[in-house]
């Protein structure tokens, strides 16, 4: 289990993300104008978020389907997964490395 740091991206070509290998259970940051970055492989996955609970229930949320050699950007609002961490797992993360041109990130967005 990794809590992935905030990166921002800059306007420099030479420098950008680091992608990091995903690993089921890691955890997200999340807050206003906070993403998680998926860069996926060659086979497709999907990502769950666990929200809050609110009121005592528990909400639920389905998995977003990531396709193969996609890049998605999936919102990590407070207001929705609470104002801490949030619980990421992936169905398949063979194909989210953390090498080359696959991974996962989590990034401001202006």
């Amino acid at each position: 289990m990794t809590t992935y740091l905030v990166q921002a991206p800059v306007h420099r070509p030479a420098a950008g993300i680091t992608l990091q290998a995903a690993t089921s259970g890691d955890l997200a940051p999340t807050g206003a104008g906070l993403a998680l970055l998926v860069v996926n492989g060659a086979t497709s996955t999907t990502v769950t978020l666990v929200p809050l609970t609110f009121d005592g229930m528990s909400v639920t949320f389905p998995p977003v389907a990531i396709a193969a050699n996609s890049v998605n950007m999936i919102p990590l609002p407070p207001s929705v997964y609470g104002p801490s961490t949030v619980t990421v797992t992936y169905a398949n993360v063979t194909t989210l490395t953390g090498t080359g041109l696959s991974g996962v990130a989590v990034v401001t967005i202006p």
